[in-house]
């Protein structure tokens, strides 16, 4: 093996002409390489690094050259070609734990697994970093899985769900998989469980449960969770077929047992801040594009007395406080219906419908809506303030929401802050909330014009008034009309849960973010969990998710996916290209047996890599192989959320929490660019 791949190192080295040292510099050649990987070219970057190891004499230069060049080879499946750099690295310094750890995972790679387990247990031995040695433990782990079996890997695994909080949900589900194997089912459901309550969006840990409940017979749970997957990635034939087989155990109405709030009676008598003069339209229950379902049918409680008018014959009902009406679309007569408390037909019609309180501040409950066909939206009831127009479409209506913004502030506030009760926090999140929402309402950010707003994250979330706490309430009441601004020009406003550190525009919450990105430094951050005195980290430790995060992707499912839109087959490897000038991807390569598919764009890779679950695209990736040429799964390792724009929420918490700052503070540290204060109008 050895003799092999020093082959290997001397073909590639006398690939390289001749040239004077001194007639080249090699560390603007190493820099250029850097600057090759940001913009989407490993190729070249990687040639470039190959050239530096050959030609430097600078033992410091080499060994920072063969750490990217390992790094950029093993992301994409060249585990000979990268061992091979590696062990000249090794001779360098063989002191370096990166040097053993890098072997240890390129050696798995190539199914080197008494070698494998050789370099991470001596990596061990060379480091007290907790972090690195617990990302050295799960190596030896996958390695122990081909040598001593499910016990002995187990026994590394349950070091790490002891010990070391940010690695909980993947050695969850690499226990619950070694629990399988030993025919302990049972405990092999409990750990799955474990890994998903510690990382609620580990969908690989989503897709093994649905079939562990399957298997243990559990059918119910089992029907739930495939119609949570199919509701996910409504294009995996798989799961809806599952969930559609499973259907038949299911008793009572399906949308009662699932994930949707049902509420009986309104929690509001009244909405705040309908005095505003800034009307908006909302499209309800819309999906992620910021579209509207299509609502068959729904019903409804008004916490005053109320008037039903057809847009068409005028006031056609009223109705009393707090009784429940319903409004159907009869799909074989093709009208609608709307029915009293009683269940008696009180209009009947082809016209869109308002339902408006007789008091200003009336609020509505909208309950049970029935939504056929809709995916990833949820289906709680919500309370609304202001009217309700029930838009005719066909074979159903939309529902637009007639509202002010400031209404909408303290809900959207509370929804966004995870439960906060930090005053200067919630004050901070109104402002931005509002921004938003004023910004968004003007621009009209949607195709249709009977709307301007959605409920979705494509606007900003909006669950209903029922999620309204004292707390945001009083943060919006205290900032009524405040808004961030540059020159009369409301700010974009964007917003984020968590920027592992920093975000996008370059504002500093106590991360490690690399003084210079490479390939390496890359890689060796998202090693590293984050610091203490990181403004989004959770006190819990076990709650971190958000801020760093490690996924187990089987390739079955990313290939189900690109394989409906385009052909790649079989997936041999998946390479990132360019990223932004903080390590987020903006596109990644996928390569397989069929072809080779390129994904631009944050929302594309996520869809791709996790159906929309995927939190960021700030993240390491690696293949990892067992007993065959193809990946068995691809190991992600990432911070943060989203796009990492604008205000970090969790961020904002711990500054609010940590540095007791006030919300203007908060403000100008997230959107240093704008100012907040009064609009006049």
């Amino acid at each position: 093996m050895t003799k092999c791949i020093t082959a290997l190192l001397l073909l590639t080295l006398a690939a390289f002409p001749a040239a004077s040292a001194a007639q080249e510099d090699l560390h603007k050649i190493y820099s250029d390489a850097a600057a090759q990987w940001l913009d989407g070219r490993p190729e070249d970057a990687a040639g470039a690094l190959k050239y530096v190891v050959y030609r430097s004499s600078d033992q410091a230069l080499t060994d920072a050259a063969v750490r990217d060049l390992a790094a950029l080879l093993a992301e994409s499946g060249r585990n000979a070609e990268a061992l091979a750099y590696l062990i000249k690295g090794e001779m360098l310094d063989p002191s370096d734990f990166y040097m053993q750890f890098e072997k240890g995972w390129n050696l798995l790679g190539l199914e080197k697994y008494q070698d494998a387990r050789a370099a991470f247990e001596k990596a061990l031995t060379l480091t007290a970093d907790q972090d690195l040695s617990s990302q050295a433990r799960l190596g030896l782990a996958l390695a122990e899985r081909k040598l001593g079996g499910p016990e002995t890997s187990m026994e590394q695994l349950r070091s790490i769900y002891t010990r070391y909080p940010y690695l909980l949900s993947p050695s969850a589900q690499l226990i619950s998989g070694e629990l399988e194997k030993l025919k302990k089912r049972p405990h092999a459901v409990n750990f799955i469980k474990e890994a998903l309550g510690y990382d609620p969006r580990n969908i690989q840990a989503e897709i093994e449960l649905a079939r562990l409940y399957e298997e243990s017979d559990f059918y119910v749970p089992a029907w739930q969770t495939y119609y949570t997957l199919s509701d996910l990635d409504p294009g995996e034939k798989f799961f809806a077929s599952k969930e559609e087989k499973l259907r038949k155990y299911v008793n009572g109405k399906i949308d009662n047992l699932l994930y949707w709030a049902r509420m009986a009676w309104p929690s509001h008598t009244s909405a705040s801040g309908t005095s505003d003069p800034q009307k908006v339209k909302v499209g309800l229950y819309a999906d992620k594009t910021g579209v509207p379902s299509l609502v068959k049918s729904f019903n409804f409680i008004c916490s005053s007395d109320f008037t039903i008018i057809d847009t068409r014959l005028g006031m056609i009902a009223s109705g009393p406080a707090n009784s429940q009406w319903t409004v159907s679309y009869d799909e074989m007569n093709r009208l609608y219906q709307i029915r009293d408390s009683a269940g008696a037909a009180a209009h009947t019609t082809n016209n869109s419908v308002r339902i408006v309180p007789k008091k200003r501040d009336g609020v509505i409950l909208i309950k049970n809506p029935e939504l056929p066909g809709a995916h990833g939206v949820n289906r709680g009831d919500k309370e609304i303030g202001g009217e309700l127009l029930a838009l005719i479409r066909e074979k159903g209506v939309w529902l637009i929401n007639e509202t002010t913004v400031e209404t909408m502030v303290p809900p959207v506030t509370a929804s966004l802050s995870a439960g906060s009760r930090l005053p200067e926090h919630l004050k901070a999140v109104s402002v931005a909330v509002r921004t938003r929402l004023g910004r968004l309402a003007r621009l009209s950010p949607h195709e249709s014009r009977e709307y301007n707003l959605c409920d979705s994250a494509h606007c900003a979330s909006y669950p209903g008034l029922q999620v309204e706490s004292a707390a945001a309430a009083s943060a919006a009441a205290a900032t009524a009309g405040e808004v961030l601004s540059d020159g009369g020009t409301l700010a974009p406003a964007e917003f984020h849960t968590a920027c592992g550190g920093s975000t996008a525009s370059g504002a500093d919450d106590g991360g490690r973010r690399p003084a210079k990105l490479t390939p390496f430094s890359l890689y060796a951050w998202t090693l590293k969990a984050p610091p203490d005195g990181l403004f989004c980290l959770s006190d819990d430790k076990t709650d971190s998710s958000d801020a760093y995060w490690t996924l187990l992707l089987e390739p079955r499912w990313i290939e189900s996916r690109l394989n409906r839109e385009g052909k790649v087959g079989y997936i041999r490897s998946i390479i990132p290209l360019a990223r932004d000038a903080d390590g987020r991807i903006r596109s990644l390569r996928v390569e397989g047996t069929a072809g080779t598919e390129v994904l631009e764009g944050q929302s594309k890779i996520a869809w791709a890599l996790g159906a929309g679950a995927l939190r960021s695209t700030l993240f390491s990736i690696r293949p990892v192989f067992e007993g065959g040429k193809y990946p068995v799964f691809f190991l992600l390792r990432g911070l943060g959320t989203g796009d990492g724009k604008g205000m970090c929420l969790l961020g904002a918490r711990g500054m609010a929490k940590a540095r007791g700052a006030k919300y203007r503070d908060i403000l100008k540290h997230y959107y240093p660019l704008y100012k907040p204060g009064k609009l006049r109008r």
